[in-house]
């Protein structure tokens, strides 16, 4: 028996977007041992500027939030990444999501009935089917996280 998940998706909203990058910078500010000055530095920005960011009281712009991801990668970027995916419209279901993956394997076996390797350009003409067969892999492995096992 497979079982459905019921969670709803959660809501994209300005608010928790800046939450969400806000905790992540209190966190590697402790967790590292830096100071608002240091994280500022890493961001191009003023300390000030930095704990207004923490505070959720301030909207980053691209190229200080791209320095962070440089500077701290997942740490600072994979909670908003997983709201973003998490929070799309229309999220598919369990069986919307084995199509998906199944459609994308069934293009791939027609690209190798002509030879041995998948052709650039069978993978360019399936691009799309690809991208959503991945995106629904990645939604299937989500749900070993930590906090979704709980």
């Amino acid at each position: 028996m497979t079982l459905q998940s019921t969670a709803k998706r959660p809501v994209f909203s300005a608010y928790s977007a800046l939450c969400i990058v806000g905790d992540a910078l209190s966190r590697i500010k402790k967790d590292d041992g830096l100071t608002w000055a240091d994280v500022g530095a890493v961001l191009g920005k003023s300390e000030d500027q930095a704990a207004k960011y923490a505070a959720g009281e301030a909207d980053m712009g691209l190229v200080s939030f791209a320095r962070g991801m440089r500077e701290w990668n997942g740490r600072l970027s994979g909670e908003l990444l997983q709201l973003c995916k998490d929070s799309r419209p229309g999220a598919a279901s369990d069986r919307i999501d084995a199509t998906r993956v199944l459609q994308a394997a069934t293009a791939l076996s027609e690209a190798l009935q002509t030879g041995d390797e998948i052709t650039i350009e069978a993978i360019r003409k399936n691009r799309a089917a690809l991208e959503r067969a991945r995106d629904a892999i990645d939604a299937q492995l989500g749900k070993l996280r930590p906090e979704a096992a709980a």
